[in-house]
């Protein structure tokens, strides 16, 4: 498959022969890939690599739809449409069938997960300036995160920090979802298993999302090195800026009344036991509360319903819409840690994201 020269110019390494092995073991015929939206453009070169490899006669069907991660299959509509023999879904760390929905779970085996490692490095110029911002924060001891694109660099981004000084810590990995240093937009736990013997972090990656959710479960300094651009800044600021706004956001939804409560129909974003939860706080808090479910919360979809009866609204499906898409609508939009927060009156303990 490394022979496949279409693969040549895709930015990063794919190991389609993984999904090519999964293919032939289950006989599959009908083959749905999904891509992240950065490779889509890429999708027609990796399409006909696929096929290349694959016995004559299996259909491969490039999906259109984004897919933000492994919590997000698609798979209802897939199942009840073209029933696919195997969904090849690149880029994720695989998400658990037993977190995700019941029906998923006996065809766990159907979704194989195919890594694409970026191909993006970093200089020494900029791994040295991430080590003096670093530095200006009186940080010596330093937790390196990253996401699934650049869990590859880390060994060789530590060893270079190394170097300048600093003693970089790895949080080890959850096997078989999470590989050492890796954070995704809804799980902070491993850079929370290292906080207290770090005085900050340095994010590997490009974005804000994922660093700023990381400073709003640490609240510690992060700085991010970012392979796409070759370069280094600060994001602790813009961390306790977006904390100032979150927690003003709880604040304000602790005098709220009638509450919706937003459930995710993505087969990964499906959180029975949160909705339950959060009923039970409502309730027991003396407030009201409406179900409302949808695939992909925006914020068109909410001032659809909000004609006055609402006074906030809480996302059970994915944090990132609260603190990236939602934050700037006039009434609160909060993750479930900060409903709780909101009903338990209390500021504090932040809770992100859950």
């Amino acid at each position: 498959m490394t022979s496949c020269p279409e693969l040549a110019e895709v930015p990063y390494n794919i190991d389609l022969e993984l999904a090519v092995r999964a293919v032939k073991k289950r006989k599959a015929r009908r083959v749905v890939l999904q891509l992240p939206d950065g490779l889509k453009p890429y999708g027609w070169r990796i399409v006909k690599c696929l096929e290349s490899a694959l016995p004559e006669g299996v259909e491969v069907y490039l999906h259109l739809d984004s897919t933000f991660g492994a919590c997000d299959l698609h798979y209802g509509q897939l199942e009840v449409t073209l029933k696919p023999d195997i969904i090849v879904h690149v880029g994720h760390s695989p998400y658990p069938a037993e977190l995700a929905h019941p029906a998923l779970e006996p065809r766990a085996a159907s979704i194989v997960y195919v890594p694409a490692l970026s191909k993006a490095g970093v200089s020494r110029k900029a791994v040295a300036k991430a080590a003096g911002l670093l530095m200006g924060h009186g940080v010596s001891r330093v937790g390196i995160v990253t996401t699934a694109q650049h869990v590859h660099a880390v060994k060789s981004v530590a060893s270079a920090l190394r170097v300048l000084g600093l003693e970089p810590l790895v949080p080890r990995g959850l096997t078989p979802y999470l590989t050492d240093s890796q954070v995704l937009g809804c799980d902070y736990r491993l850079p929370r298993s290292i906080s207290s013997r770090v005085e900050g972090f340095l994010y590997l990656g490009g974005g804000v999302f994922h660093p700023l959710g990381l400073y709003l479960s640490t609240f510690k300094p992060v700085v991010r090195l970012d392979p796409y651009k070759d370069d280094s800044d600060d994001l602790t600021g813009e961390g306790e800026k977006l904390y100032k706004v979150r927690l003003s956001k709880v604040a304000e939804a602790m005098d709220a009344r009638r509450w919706g409560i937003i459930v995710g129909l993505k087969t990964g974003q499906y959180r029975p036991w949160l909705i339950e939860r959060l009923v039970k706080a409502i309730k027991g808090a003396g407030r009201e509360y409406m179900l409302l479910a949808n695939e992909y919360t925006s914020l068109a979809a909410i001032i659809s319903v909000d004609t006055g009866w609402f006074d906030a609204f809480v996302v059970t499906s994915c944090p990132r819409l609260p603190t990236d898409d939602l934050w700037e609508y006039e009434k609160p939009v909060l993750t479930p840690g900060e409903a709780f927060m909101a009903l338990s009156g209390k500021l504090e303990p932040y809770r992100f994201p859950w």
